[in-house]
């Protein structure tokens, strides 16, 4: 028995098919998603398509707008909700995998084109980013885009689609930055001085190309700078040099930096490409006995490996920067497993492995008890809503900023540090952290404070005029 391909294209679809499903089924549940979510929510309703922005009144010179413009879009029309937000990644991840696609059916064929899809959509990094309000689906989508392109250009002499890679590094460099140029020219390079292909190489349409790829990115950047001053020092030296070379960088002026050890993204490698970094052993065996042999091959090795060399000595790094490389790991896994013979046992162990995380997304997002964590503040944010009808009032978040907060109140909720400065004359709001108000319990003693509920590990207090205090409930440390 053998693993047709109708079946693999089965497979494919009911895995993209489940991830659409599952968008709109679970809350904004992490910092970083609830963040760009509530930025994107402000870019439609305050208009502002120039500069994405941090608060109201603070420009966030962290990223590029791509992934903000197509959030805002995807509002615009199918309204402000999980699954709005969430669809242009899973857009950016279907495109993926039809260039993922494209690219292994012409060099090796259709079985292994969307076995290396299948492969890609299923693992854990794979599955989570084509759902994820991020910015790393859309410099994912870019620099795929922008390798095969230059691949075709130069393997193959095909003019149109190095222009399409060169429009890949323009996208690239709205989607995330210059590190999109220096992730794809890293294995063009090392591949055209490998394999001596410098009149390949010299002869792609590099004026009309980067010409495309300037006029694609550079006006955004310039009408950045004009509305913003500043921020392109901020960008290219701030987030793309000092961020790169100084552990812990102080600079960041939207959170924190995040040191790791040198070489700890190999060990992300591992939970990112999972589960089928159970099956790595495969690629040994392929190498050794030339099945991954070629100048096609090498050209995706070289792919493979450039993003997390790239970062094996950054001082600051997060596992989803391995984004851009799992579409090649994954033509590579896919090449050596289709090489064997698809027993019934070996169809069993593959189906298993590629829905283990497809399957288990969608059950955890209707159990619920996955995302009880206090980065979801939805229920809590729908309950001050609700309590508007009877005793309207501000809703405060007492010490931390809730980003999740900000959006699902639309924007309403504030972030406060000193309580004095609530209002004492008229009913309001405050949410805070249980592990939080531990600390802090007496500073609500004088605001006549009543619990209205918990939910997500956080507490809403309904303080001010008319109410009764009763915050002995809350457990003191």
């Amino acid at each position: 028995m053998t693993m047709t391909t109708r079946t693999l294209w089965l497979l494919l679809i009911a895995i993209l098919g489940l991830r659409l499903a599952s968008l709109g089924l679970y809350p904004l549940m992490d910092t970083s998603e609830a963040r760009y979510a509530e930025m994107a929510r402000k870019m439609l309703v305050l208009g502002n398509w120039v500069t994405p922005l941090f608060e109201v009144d603070l420009p966030f010179w962290g990223k590029p707008p791509l992934s903000f413009w197509s959030q805002a879009l995807a509002m615009q029309w199918l309204g402000i909700n999980e699954f709005a937000i969430r669809v242009p990644a899973w857009l950016f991840h279907v495109a993926s995998c039809l260039i993922i696609i494209r690219f292994a059916r012409e060099q090796a064929d259709e079985k292994t084109a969307v076995l290396a899809a299948i492969i890609f959509s299923s693992s854990t990094l794979g599955l989570l980013s084509a759902g994820v309000v991020l910015t790393d689906p859309a410099l994912s989508f870019s620099v795929l885009l922008a390798t095969y392109g230059f691949w075709r250009g130069v393997a193959q002499g095909d003019r149109r689609w190095a222009l399409a890679g060169f429009a890949g590094l323009g996208l690239g460099l709205l989607a995330k930055g210059p590190l999109a140029v220096v992730l794809v020219a890293i294995p063009a390079f090392a591949w055209t001085v490998g394999y001596r292909q410098w009149r390949a190489f010299l002869r792609l349409p590099w004026l009309t190309g980067v010409l495309l790829m300037l006029l694609i990115a550079v006006p955004w950047y310039l009408l950045a700078e004009q509305r913003t001053p500043g921020f392109l020092d901020y960008f290219l030296v701030g987030e793309h040099w000092k961020r790169y070379v100084v552990s812990d960088w102080a600079g960041d002026l939207y959170g924190s930096a995040h040191a790791r050890p040198i070489g700890a993204i190999w060990l992300d490698l591992l939970l990112a490409f999972f589960p089928w970094t159970l099956l790595l052993p495969a690629l040994y065996i392929g190498f050794r006995r030339s099945v991954l042999s070629g100048r096609y091959y090498a050209f995706i090795t070289l792919w493979a490996l450039a993003t997390p060399a790239f970062f094996t000595f950054s001082g600051n790094i997060l596992w989803t920067y391995l984004l851009p490389a799992l579409p090649a790991w994954s033509l590579l896994l896919a090449g050596a497993l289709n090489q064997a013979r698809w027993s019934t046992g070996k169809i069993v162990t593959g189906l298993m492995l590629a829905l283990l995380l497809p399957v288990w997304l969608p059950i955890a997002a209707i159990d619920g008890r996955a995302f009880d964590r206090p980065n979801n503040q939805r229920d809590l944010a729908y309950a001050w809503q609700q309590l508007q009808a009877s005793a309207p009032g501000s809703l405060y978040y007492w010490g931390r900023r809730s980003y999740s907060g900000e959006f699902y109140t639309k924007g309403q909720a504030r972030q406060i540090d000193d309580l004095s400065s609530l209002p004492d004359d008229r009913t309001f709001y405050i949410a805070r952290r249980e592990r939080d108000l531990k600390r802090g319990l007496q500073g609500l003693l004088p605001l006549n404070c009543v619990e209205q509920l918990r939910a997500s590990q956080s507490v809403l207090f309904k303080c001010g005029t008319g109410s009764v205090n009763a915050i002995q409930n809350v457990p003191s440390s």
